[in-house]
């Protein structure tokens, strides 16, 4: 098994809540001056000109003339939440210019990722003159050629990885990722589609100034649940969009809201990324993503309070269904517990489920996973890595057996032949072997804090809370210290949960929870001292605000 490491050497040594933001933001090494841009996001001056990105000119002066002659323009999404963002997103911005589009969600289970032949061949035999995709397209050569076929024009705006170049014979494809170097390559999906409309903005006069800032609840969706970077120009969209969220007009987030008992005026990124999120993927995981898709893009609140209870529902379902596989994965597991990558494989498990159960079992099992679904003569499936290890180029290696894949260096999809998947364990193990290095065997937990007499306090908190939104590149600061334990509980429906009464150095006292870890340490008894890496959290309850702290690693205190 693979370790968890402890690495303090970026953690400051703090004593009080004084001053934390800024000898947090000191050891990441900011400046002065950087440290007051990161806390003090500007929208205005903080965004990138959107002609920065590779082929916006091109993809404007398309969508101008196609608004001009009227053309039929369709947008082409994908069904996870980034997508579904993206093409609420460019659906609202055209309604905002007076142009009427369609939208276009394939179904996840009967056309699969991205673009598909069939679908475009559909779009243009309805009169369709454009399509616009959005979080998806840029390896899409084959159906790039059946657009030029069949006399469809074709505009990609994707964020995803190349494999070469962008796509031969459609007008543009307007992805930061093809400029290696460029200033905008970590925006999300929905990130390009925003500055598209920004870009349309800018060429014409279809928008009123400022108006676009309407969708940025969307894109802080899309944006946070999509895991990119929180930094630079995201950071601003993020910390914005979360702000016009906390106002939102659109019905759909408003009943979302209201379903999942959440207060959208105090929204955060860890109610998007938990809360929203997940409701808004069940129904491209179970059923088809459009049912999503009306709910983001509905003006009528009984028509989204319908929907989101709906979503509700679905989500429950899924839960349930991500246990059961779950289960089964994890008994699968124990009989190639030896391998460095996990293949499981099994036709009961949905591949709508796989790739949130492929997570769990990555971190359960410290190595990297895949879970694929057989689907009689083909499979299909999610992968998650562990630690540093790129997953993406391990399954590429394997690439001249595949049907398809795609993906980043810690998430990839692929299909392949059923009867291969043995050989597809056999082969990525070897890739594995050959180039699996020391750094890559262990998931290593930075320490930002270190909290030398264990007081945490809700006043800490509201300093560390500075630094939100939170997420990639932008972690919450991990907060190690010593305590005794007071008492041990185990909680929730299930037991699963692990509840902690903990006594500090000065004897104040402290919840500490950890979600789904009562397996994990069953160990700890009342009376050790622990060693505790923790997120700060606030808990509110009847009114009271309170700190509390949620578990990340443990081990004994060894004196």
């Amino acid at each position: 098994m693979q370790k968890i490491v402890w690495d303090s050497s970026l953690a400051i040594e703090l004593a009080s809540e004084s001053n934390i933001t800024n000898q947090l933001l000191e050891k990441r090494g900011l400046t002065k001056k950087q440290a007051e841009d990161f806390l003090k996001p500007d929208y205005d001056a903080g965004l990138t000109d959107p002609f920065e990105l590779p082929g916006m000119t091109k993809a404007v002066t398309r969508i101008v003339r196609a608004i001009n002659k009227k053309e039929r323009i369709v947008i082409y999404g994908d069904y996870d939440i980034d997508g579904l963002s993206s093409s609420a997103l460019l659906y609202d911005a055209f309604e905002m210019m007076g142009i009427e589009v369609s939208l276009y969600i394939p179904d996840r289970f009967e056309e699969g990722y991205g673009l598909n032949s069939g679908a475009i061949e559909k779009l243009k035999k309805q009169q369709n003159d454009l399509i616009i995709t959005v979080d998806c397209g840029t390896t899409a050569h084959l159906q790039a050629k059946t657009a030029k076929d069949v006399g469809i024009d074709l505009i990609i705006t994707d964020h995803h990885e190349p494999d070469g170049g962008a796509p031969k014979g459609i007008i543009a494809c307007v992805n930061p990722k093809l400029d290696k170097d460029g200033p905008l390559r970590d925006l999300a999906g929905v990130g390009v589609a925003f500055y598209l409309v920004r870009a349309i903005a800018k060429k014409t006069r279809l928008i009123d100034a400022g108006q676009e800032k309407w969708l940025l609840d969307l894109v802080a969706l899309g944006t946070i649940c999509d895991v990119v970077p929180l930094t630079n120009d995201n950071r601003v969209l993020a910390s914005y969009g979360l702000k016009v969220l906390r106002k939102t007009r659109r019905q759909g987030l408003i009943a979302l809201a209201e379903n999942c008992a959440m207060d959208i005026s105090l929204a955060t990124e860890t109610d998007l990324g938990f809360k929203i999120g997940p409701r808004l993927n069940a129904a491209g995981r179970l059923t088809h993503a459009k049912k999503a898709l009306d709910l983001l893009t509905t003006n009528d609140a009984a028509q989204a309070k319908t929907i989101a209870l709906e979503l509700g529902e679905l989500n429950a379902t899924r839960q349930a269904d991500t246990k059961d596989i779950l289960a089964g994965c994890s008994e699968q597991a124990k009989k190639y517990k030896k391998d460095p990558i996990l293949v499981l494989s099994s036709p009961d498990w949905s591949h709508g489920v796989v790739g949130i159960v492929a997570s769990k079992i990555s971190e359960k099992w410290h190595k990297p996973t895949i879970i694929l679904q057989e689907l009689g003569e083909l499979s299909k499936g999610s992968a998650r890595s562990y630690g540093s290890f790129d997953i993406i180029k391990a399954i590429r290696s394997c690439e001249e057996f595949l049907e398809s894949c795609g993906g980043h260096s810690f998430a990839a999809g692929l299909k392949l032949k059923t009867e291969r998947i043995q050989e597809l364990r056999y082969r990525i193990n070897q890739y594995a072997i050959a180039n699996m290095d020391a750094k890559n065997n262990f998931k290593t937990i930075q320490i930002g804090i270190k909290l030398a007499t264990g007081a945490a306090s809700i006043e800490v908190y509201d300093e560390i809370n500075k630094l939100a939104p939170f997420g990639s590149a932008n972690k919450k600061p991990h907060i190690q210290s010593v305590y005794v334990v007071e008492q041990v509980r185990l909680v929730g429906s299930d037991a699963s949960h692990l509840r902690l009464q903990l006594v500090d150095s000065a004897g104040g006292k402290h919840v500490a929870i950890g979600f789904s870890m009562a397996s994990t340490y069953r160990w700890i008894e009342a009376g050790q001292t622990i060693e505790l890496v923790f997120e700060l959290a606030e808990n509110i309850w009847q009114n009271r605000r309170n700190h509390q702290l949620e578990i990340i690693d443990i081990k004994l205190y060894e004196h």
